[in-house]
């Protein structure tokens, strides 16, 4: 089985590249799948997240010279590049581009409709990784089984 992995986009943009990948010729006999990589924050309110995202935004910033010099070299023509200058965000490929940002009750729903809209595999960013994701866990998981149960 082959798996199309996508950067962090808004929902209606990853809704495009999965036609666009469905309606490719195939020579292959496996169904494709779709990851989406994306960064989370979550809080108990859209609110806390957003204040999150802003801390998260501001302390980027400090490292764009940094990213500059690295950049330095780099083809700009790269799909990820022109993403990132699209959709500026938090996290590596995509990140929070993919808004996975808010309440957990938000990002609940939000991880429903991409799932819907055709993504099984989600790789997912936190930061402090151990922290965040065990609080993804606690908090949105059970939201998302309840939008999405398993049959």
């Amino acid at each position: 089985m082959r798996l199309e992995e996508i950067n962090g986009q808004p929902i209606e943009d990853v809704r495009q590249v999965i036609k666009q990948v469905l309606n490719r010729p195939r020579f292959l006999p496996q169904p494709v799948r779709f990851g989406l990589s994306a960064f989370v924050i979550a809080r108990a309110t859209d609110e806390e997240a957003q204040a999150e995202l802003e801390r998260l935004t501001a302390l980027q910033k400090l490292e764009e010279q940094y990213k500059l010099n690295v950049a330095k070299g780099v083809d700009p023509e790269v799909a990820m590049f022109k993403l990132s200058v699209k959709n500026p965000a938090v996290g590596g490929n995509g990140g929070t581009a993919a808004g996975l940002v808010g309440s957990y009750d938000t990002v609940a729903s939000r991880i429903a409709a991409f799932a819907d809209a055709g993504i099984d595999t989600f790789m997912l960013q936190f930061n402090p990784f151990a922290r965040e994701m065990t609080r993804f866990a606690q908090e949105v998981m059970p939201r998302v089984r309840h939008l999405q149960p398993v049959v």
